[in-house]
């Protein structure tokens, strides 16, 4: 057998031939096992004799089965082979991919195949990382930020309280409703009890303005035509909501005051108003340093991508996105919904969204090369069982254990098991060179960035009364009277 290999987008080609003597000796190989299970009249099936059995073979038959014994040995003449051997060694197939195998000749006389194995996407030209530049700004907080975040606070702390009026944009009312098509309840068009914010968009549209105008204990009736981007049966059907109005309910939002700032909990607890304000601005001030950070490296990374070089084959791209879309399916599944049904809801075709998730999973995958490839030109090293640990909180045997005991309990095998560990392990492990390598870009481009750290200002002390010196004391004083007798004793 003679091989020649080479390497093209990501895949790496055998080119190989099998001469005469060798084609021979494996089309007899092929003749005895294909004869095995062969009847001829007068024998038992199997123990005709090969000369004799042979003539009730099929020549296709025999040529294909002469191919596998080929391929056999081809594959033993390839693990002995000190380069495909490499390939092994440094894992650089990649994985649930088998090699595509093509026949270019077949006679008695040659064989020639071409052999086509999946490697694993990786960098071939890494993008200068250095010297980069960013156009990310940091948002400066003042007053107003500080006093539109306060204003969230308190939005989130207002109470829904009932009122006799009717009800408007932006109140909730809880709804009794029934959905009619053709004058019979349709499949999640019902419910009782249900709060519905007027405004939120959230039902099919021109019911909750509907909605609007009355007040708890009116009954009325809601025609509507559904969307066109309704699944089947709804589809464009005309219906009807039989709705009762339990109660109508309004946002009442507290007063931003210093009584206000007392009732907060968490990073936000505070005795009065200006203790609170600054509490919101150093999260502010810390969160838009961090977020400058991040889009800084994020600014150089995609300048990097775009300048690096890949080897990645279009069949590992294929099996990325293949995985996504039957991720994608069982996500959906769990609601209820097909992929396609999905679809029609948000109005995108099938092209379109294959196209789209091919243009994502191309794009996270050339940003792990580059992380990977950056980690090993500034040689960061991986990290140790130690980070591991801190990063998770736990000994890493107690959080196998105690993870292994609760998906047991969820009636998982132990081939699941393994996989769910290893993955949350693996993303543990990522997360941590991630933000080594984020770390590094930083301090290569931006130093000055790199070293800045967010400290809360540091309270200052009430002044000390000022500290008089002891005065000496005072002698005695005698009153005037006696004073007076001393002296006309004398």
């Amino acid at each position: 057998m003679k091989h020649t290999f080479k390497t093209e987008k990501g895949h790496l080609i055998a080119d190989v031939t099998f001469d005469g003597p060798e084609i021979d000796k494996a089309q007899d190989k092929a003749v005895r096992k294909l004869c095995q299970n062969v009847t001829v009249p007068g024998f038992r099936r199997g123990k005709a004799p090969v000369e004799t059995a042979v003539r009730y073979l099929r020549n296709n038959d025999v040529a294909d089965q002469t191919i596998d014994v080929l391929l056999r040995e081809l594959d033993k003449n390839f693990e002995a082979d000190p380069e495909f051997k490499g390939y092994i060694d440094k894992r650089r197939f990649a994985e649930n991919l088998r090699p595509s195998v093509a026949l270019d000749k077949f006679t008695k006389d040659e064989c020639k195949l071409t052999v086509t194995y999946f490697l694993r996407p990786t960098v071939s030209k890494l993008g200068d990382y250095k010297g980069l530049k960013s156009t990310a700004k940091e948002e400066a907080i003042d007053d107003s930020r500080i006093d539109e975040e306060i204003k969230k606070l308190a939005l989130d702390q207002a109470e829904l309280v009932p009122v006799e009026r009717e009800a408007k944009l932006g109140d909730t009312v809880n709804l009794d409703f029934t959905g009619l098509m053709n004058g019979e309840p349709f499949d999640g068009g019902s419910s009782k009890g249900f709060d519905l914010e007027l405004g939120s968009k959230r039902f099919v549209p021109g019911f909750e303005e509907a909605c609007v105008g009355h007040k708890a204990g009116d009954k009325f009736d809601i025609p509507l035509t559904l969307p066109d981007n309704y699944p089947e049966p709804l589809t464009s059907k005309a219906v009807v909501f039989k709705v009762t109005v339990n109660s109508v309910k309004e946002k009442q939002i507290p007063e931003v005051n210093d009584e206000f700032a007392t009732t907060l909990s968490g990073q936000y607890v505070s005795k009065d108003l200006a203790e609170l304000k600054g509490k919101v601005r150093n999260k502010l001030e810390k969160d838009s340093l961090d977020s400058y950070k991040r889009d800084t490296v994020n600014s150089y990374l995609n300048q990097i991508r775009e300048a690096s070089e890949y080897e990645i084959s279009d069949e590992v791209v294929d099996s990325l996105v293949k995985d996504r879309e039957n991720e994608d399916d069982q996500s959906l599944a769990q609601q209820g919904l097909t992929l396609d049904e999905y679809l029609k809801l948000i109005k995108q075709d099938k092209k379109t969204y294959e196209a789209s998730l091919r243009t994502g999973v191309e794009a996270e995958l050339k940003t792990s090369l580059v992380y990977n490839a950056l980690s090993e030109a500034e040689k960061i090293p991986a990290p140790s069982n130690e980070d591991l640990e801190k990063q998770m909180g736990m000994p890493v045997n107690n959080f196998v254990n105690n993870y292994t005991n609760y998906l047991r309990s969820q009636k998982l095998s132990d081939a699941q098991i393994s996989n769910q560990i290893n993955g949350y392990l693996n993303q543990v492990f990522s997360s941590i060179m991630t933000a080594r390598v984020q770390a590094r870009l930083l301090e290569l481009n931006d130093p000055e960035l790199a070293k800045r750290t967010f400290e809360e200002p540091k309270k200052e002390e009430a002044p000390k009364a000022e500290e008089k010196p002891a005065e000496a004391p005072k002698a005695e004083e005698k009153p005037a009277e006696e004073e007076k007798k001393t002296e006309e004793a004398k």
